[in-house]
């Protein structure tokens, strides 16, 4: 299991660091994961929202922010199941989705 983020889908300027870091260590993951297959071993990538946790203390909170029990619900939930790509809150995937295919003139226009 590893612990993406959804700042990886498409990275913000005001964090372009993080979110190009998390997008590398996605990429990777994924396709470690392809080349497990078979082997009987697999891999979960896990792309977590913002999360209330000590480290985010006294920041603001991004859209759908959830905390570390939710998370660790929904990534149990995930590992009954199989799944391979894990989003919490689940809603995040389809948010990312759009915002992932904005054209970048609009996407620049959102605040940060």
């Amino acid at each position: 299991m590893v612990f993406s983020s959804v700042a990886g889908e498409r990275a913000r300027r005001s964090n372009f660091i993080y979110g190009s870091s998390k997008a590398g260590l996605d990429a990777f993951c994924q396709g470690l994961g392809d080349s497990l297959v078979g082997s009987g071993v697999k891999l979960m990538i896990v792309r977590p929202g913002f999360v209330h946790t000590q480290m985010t203390e006294g920041m603001k909170p991004a859209p759908f922010a959830t905390d570390s029990e939710s998370v660790a619900e929904v990534v149990t939930r995930a590992m009954e199941t199989g799944s391979e790509i894990v989003w919490a809150p689940k809603k995040l995937r389809y948010v990312m989705s759009l915002l992932r295919h904005l054209p970048r003139a609009v996407y620049r226009k959102i605040p940060n």
